[in-house]
C-alpha cells in the first residue's frame, strides 16, 4: 500500500514555541507509519526552517521532546528555504504549532499558496478564532453567549484614566485582562481591584497592540472536542481542575498540580448543551478538521459562556483534546490518520471552486 507523504511542522517564533515541540513529539510518536511516510520540520524561535532526520520506521523525537530542538549549525540558518521542498514532496501537512505566525492563518496561508492540503482550519478561521475580539463578534451573531467585555488598544493607554472608567463602569472588578492575540494563558492576568489594571494592561499589551477585559465569572473550566469538516461531531466535554485563581500558564505547564475530569461533572443536559454549542460555534467559525472549544459555566448561576476556540488544541501529557477523543475510544494514533484524511478531503473540497 503507498503510504500518504506527511510533513509534521512544529516550534515557530512565537511565545508557544515550547508546548508546539512538546506536542509535535508525541504526534511523531503516534504517527501510524504504516499509513504515513513522515518528515519533521522545526521552525526556530529566529525563523529558520531546519529537517529532523528521521527513518522509514519513526524519527527520533528526543531532541524536541523537551521543548526544544537542536542547536542550528551556522550553514542552516537560511529562512524558509529548507522548508519548501520539504512541503512541495508532502501529500499533507500537519502544523502542529500554536499561537502567532503558526496559528493565526500565517502557516495556513503559506500552504495553501504551495497547494497543499493543511491539517486544521483554514486562512480565515485561523486568523477569526486566533483573535479572541473577533472570535466573540462572530459568536454574538450566531446567538451563542460570551463573556461581557471591553476592548482597550495598546494607544489608548496613553490616556488611562479614560480607560479605566470604562472598564469600571462597563466591567467592573474582578476582571480578566489578556492578549487579544495569545494562548496558553500568556500575558493574561486576573485583576482584582483598579489600582492593578493600569500595570496590567500595559503588560498585556507587550504581547499584542488589542487588549480584551472581561467580566470576572466564579466559572468551572469545560472543554469540548470537535471533530470533522462540513459535518462535525463533538465528544463528551471534560473539565480542567485548577489549583490556581484561574488555569494560567504556570498551571497548565510549570506546576504541574492541575488535573482533569472526562467526563466533566455537571448534568446531562449540560454536557449535552455543551456539545451542541461547541458545533455551533465551529460551524459559525467555519473551522475544519478539529478544534477544542473552551467554556466557562457560571458555579452562581449556571449560565454556559463560550470562552475561546482553539484550532490547532496541543497534543502534550496534558492536552484535553486527545484525552476526551480517548474517552470516546478513539485513539490518539487513529485520531492523527483521521485529521490529515480530513485535510486531504477538505483540501479537495475547496478545489472544486471556481
Amino acid at each position: 500500500m503507498k503510504r500518504t507523504k506527511l510533513l509534521v511542522l512544529f516550534g515557530g517564533q512565537s511565545t508557544e514555541h515550547e508546548i508546539s515541540c512538546i506536542s509535535a513529539a508525541a504526534v511523531l510518536r503516534n504517527i501510524d507509519f504504516e499509513k504515513f511516510e513522515v518528515k519533521a520540520c522545526g521552525i526556530t524561535k529566529d525563523g529558520h526552517w531546519i529537517e529532523i532526520k528521521g527513518t522509514d520506521a519513526g524519527i527520533d523525537t528526543t531532541p524536541i521532546e523537551n521543548g526544544s530542538f537542536a542547536d542550528v549549525p551556522p550553514e542552516a540558518k537560511n529562512g524558509i528555504t529548507p522548508g519548501i521542498p520539504l512541503i512541495y514532496a508532502s501529500d499533507a501537512v500537519f502544523p502542529v504549532m500554536h499561537g502567532i505566525m503558526a496559528e493565526d492563518g500565517s502557516i495556513q496561508g503559506l500552504l495553501a499558496v504551495l497547494g497543499r492540503p493543511c491539517v486544521g482550519a483554514g486562512i480565515m478561521a485561523s486568523a477569526v478564532c486566533m483573535d479572541k475580539v473577533y472570535t466573540k463578534a462572530v459568536l454574538r451573531d450566531a446567538g451563542i453567549p460570551v463573556v461581557p467585555s471591553v476592548t482597550v488598544e495598546r494607544k489608548d493607554l496613553g490616556d488611562i484614566e479614560r480607560v479605566k472608567s470604562e472598564i469600571a463602569a462597563k466591567i467592573g472588578y474582578p476582571c480578566f485582562v489578556k492578549p487579544s492575540n495569545s494562548g496558553s494563558s500568556v500575558g493574561a492576568f486576573k485583576v482584582k481591584s483598579e489600582k492593578e489594571i493600569a500595570e496590567k494592561l500595559i503588560e498585556a499589551s507587550r504581547y499584542d497592540r488589542k487588549i480584551l477585559v472581561e467580566k470576572y465569572i466564579n466559572a468551572r473550566e469545560v472543554e469540548c472536542a470537535v471533530l470533522g469538516n462540513r459535518e462535525p461531531v463533538a465528544a463528551t466535554p471534560g473539565e480542567i481542575i485548577s489549583t490556581s485563581e484561574f488555569y494560567d500558564y504556570d498551571d497548565k505547564y510549570i506546576n504541574g498540580t492541575s488535573s482533569t475530569r472526562i467526563p466533566a461533572d455537571l448534568p446531562k443536559e449540560d454536557l449535552e448543551s455543551i456539545k451542541q454549542l461547541a458545533v455551533r460555534a465551529f460551524t459559525a467559525l467555519d473551522c475544519a478538521g478539529f478544534a477544542r472549544v473552551d467554556f466557562f459555566q457560571d458555579r452562581d448561576t449556571g449560565m454556559i459562556y463560550l470562552n475561546e476556540v482553539n484550532t490547532i488544541p496541543g497534543f502534550t501529557s496534558i492536552s484535553m483534546y486527545p484525552k476526551m477523543w480517548e474517552n470516546e475510544g478513539l485513539q490518539l494514533k487513529d485520531l492523527i490518520t483521521k485529521l490529515v484524511e480530513l485535510s486531504i478531503e477538505n483540501f479537495n473540497e475547496n478545489k472544486r471552486t471556481i
